[in-house]
């Protein structure tokens, strides 16, 4: 195998010291691979095919036996030798680069003369298109001596330039080959550090939220105690203020009251009238009581239950009076709850105990007793019954005041 090995070596550099020498076949007919003789197979070989097609051919081939055992050098040079013979393997690389450069095959199929010939292949140098361009023009029926020779020479020159590139590319290869070992370093330790802190911040994270968790009741407990505050001191501050206002009604009732009786305290300690001539006991009681009519200040007087018909006539003989009236039905009607205001207002409470519920009697009592505030149970529900009741009720104010 070795000794097959050297002399492809040979046969190889040989060949590259050559200019292409192509067989002339049938006019307007391309040149197969084994028609073109010269160095132009190795060129053909190392510029229009890789190692991995090479590899590839040679196993569907059978070409070698065994293709793994050889190099890339050593599978270059058995293909270029066989390239000179029409055999199976030349044919595969001829049928492979046809179909691999169809595209360039067809548009360098009109080419003719010097000039058309090599702007196709310029324009394919400057554009990055030389193993198509190489392919096409190498096969060429019409391609003319000289242009073939200037091919060559090019593809020969890029190889040499590919060569001194590949050895600074191979340097440059190496340091960045040292950097990317430094930087692989540095990223592990680098993600290392970072996983360290992830964990350390994962545990953090679970030590706070193991704190919220545990505050998270007592953030409800005081914001549940927050609103019951605000609600307490809601419900004082209203308690405080209805009471106050009550305590400013009352000073004010209590006031005018006052201003009542002092007037009739006045009135009764002014100078007596001159003395009428003496009658009758009983007729001078009688004119007497109808010269001076009851006063009741405008004291203002209760009256719970009786009938809805006779409220008018108490309020006109309580208004006749120098008063006014204010009326309860005991319950039947007006809400209870407005009771104990009304008995806030009143300065007097009257209520005829036939003629109202024993529920509202009991009511009246105790919000009277409570407030202080003096309540006459009427035998009946007549006018007169209540007239009789304030009339002593003056009487016994005036009495208590002399």
């Amino acid at each position: 195998m070795s000794d097959a090995l050297q002399r492809v070596s040979s046969s190889v550099l040989e060949k590259l010291t050559q200019p292409p020498r192509i067989s002339r076949g049938e006019p307007g007919v391309r040149r197969r691979i084994w028609e073109i003789i010269g160095a132009s197979h190795c060129s053909i070989i190392g510029t229009c095919m890789t190692i991995a097609e090479l590899r590839k051919i040679a196993r569907r081939t059978r070409f070698l036996a065994d293709e793994q055992r050889y190099n890339d050098y050593h599978i270059h040079g058995l293909f270029v030798e066989a390239m000179s013979e029409d055999c199976a393997v030349s044919r595969a690389v001829q049928k492979h680069l046809d179909t691999k450069y169809e595209g360039a095959i067809r548009k360098a199929k009109s080419l003719d003369g010097d000039e058309a010939f090599l702007a196709y292949w310029e324009s394919a140098v400057d554009n990055g298109f030389v193993p198509g361009a190489y392919w096409a023009l190498i096969g060429h029926p019409r391609l003319p001596i000289g242009v073939d020779t200037r091919i060559f020479g090019d593809i020969h020159m890029m190889s040499h330039l590919c060569g001194a590139t590949h050895r600074g590319e191979a340097r440059e290869i190496a340091e960045l080959r040292r950097e990317k070992a430094e930087i692989a370093r540095r990223f592990v330790a680098l993600v290392a550090e970072r996983n360290d802190e992830i964990a350390r911040q994962r545990g953090e994270i679970a030590r706070l939220s193991a704190a919220v968790r545990e505050l998270t009741p007592l953030e409800e407990e005081c914001e549940r105690l927050r609103r019951e505050a605000r609600r307490d001191s809601r419900a004082e501050l209203d308690a405080a203020l209805r009471e106050n206002a009550v305590l400013r009604e009352d000073r004010a009732r209590l006031e005018q009251r006052l201003e009542r009786l002092s007037a009739r305290r006045s009135r009764i300690d002014a100078p007596p009238p001159a003395p009428l001539p003496p009658s009758p006991p009983l007729e001078i009681s009688i004119a007497a009581a109808s010269e001076e009519p009851m006063d009741l200040c405008g004291r203002c007087l209760l009256y719970v239950g009786g009938r809805p018909r006779t409220v008018g006539r108490l309020q006109q003989i309580v208004e006749q009076h120098n008063g006014s009236l204010i009326h309860h039905d005991g319950g039947m009607e007006d809400s209870r709850a407005m009771l104990s205001e009304l008995v806030r207002r009143a300065d007097a409470v009257f209520f005829p105990v036939d003629c109202v519920s024993h529920r509202a009697v009991d009511a009246v009592k105790s919000l009277c007793e409570s407030r202080g505030i003096p309540y006459c149970p009427l035998r009946s529900a007549s006018a007169s019954a209540f007239e009789r009741a304030i009339t002593e009720l003056g009487r016994a104010e005036v009495a208590a005041s002399s």
